[in-house]
């Protein structure tokens, strides 16, 4: 009896099992960027919880950060309606539109959760949102010399001869895919709709100035870049000068998004 009951106070008096937390997007990740191309854009991510000694107090905060890492005004309290006392486990999603309008001056918000157990145990997760300004691009071919475009999955070595327009292929291992305009919208690679595998993209006249509004893709070591073609402007010397200008995003795949 007495080794039974020594048994059974060892066994009582084992380390807590701490909580766990994580919070994740659709795409299994913890952070995403908003490019402030876009006036608004849609945040959603899923927590989940666990706490074998009883859940307290589940509680968030969203705290808006500047590019020197100072906090800009408040910090928020998220809105977390369901009682998870006593419970041993919980999950939620998380949902907000920002506004770029409201962002002036941020680099970073960070939803950060709290969840503490009976025994005042913690653990804690974050989703970050990098708030960044429009990347810009600018490729320029001098008569016959050509540009690096690599950084984008693209080579751009010749203009057609018969209609003059400029011709972009991708490089070896990379995708590209023409879109409509309205998908540079798009906040991830999962948003796009990725049809027919293109071979080239030729929208860009080799004779004349003129604005753009072409969307392409490119998916391309394991990142996708969609870009946004706005102008062009068109030279002539003894050959020709032709500068292509326009705004870019870089999506991290979790996944190479299929064609659809």
């Amino acid at each position: 009896m007495i080794l039974v009951a020594a048994v059974a106070f060892f066994c009582s008096c084992g380390d807590p099992v701490a909580p766990t937390m994580t919070v994740n997007d659709a795409n299994e990740l913890t952070e995403t960027t908003y490019d402030l191309t876009a006036a608004s854009f849609d945040v959603a991510f899923t927590v989940k919880f666990t706490a074998a000694e009883g859940i307290n107090t589940v509680a968030g905060t969203k705290t808006v950060y500047d590019a020197e890492g100072k906090v800009m005004g408040e910090v928020a309290a998220l809105n977390i309606t369901e009682d998870y006392a006593g419970l041993t486990e919980g999950e939620f999603n998380y949902t907000e539109t920002l506004a770029k309008a409201d962002l002036e001056g941020a680099a970073k918000i960070e939803y950060e959760v709290v969840v503490t157990d009976k025994k005042d145990v913690q653990a804690a997760a974050t989703y970050t949102v990098n708030v960044t300004a429009p990347s810009t691009f600018s490729w320029n071919r001098h008569g016959a010399t050509n540009p690096d475009l690599t950084a984008w999955g693209l080579k751009w070595e010749a203009n057609n001869t018969k209609a003059l327009f400029a011709h972009i292929k991708p490089v070896d291992g990379a995708k590209l895919y023409i879109l409509t305009a309205a998908d540079y919208a798009a906040n991830s690679a999962s948003d796009l709709t990725l049809t027919t595998e293109a071979t080239v993209y030729k929208g860009v006249s080799a004779e004349r100035t003129q604005d753009y509004n072409d969307v392409i893709a490119t998916v391309y070591n394991g990142k996708t870049y969609l870009m946004n073609i706005k102008h062009a402007t068109v030279t002539t010397f003894k050959g020709t000068d032709i500068v292509i200008e326009g705004i870019y995003k870089v999506f991290t795949n979790a996944e190479e998004p299929a064609a659809k």
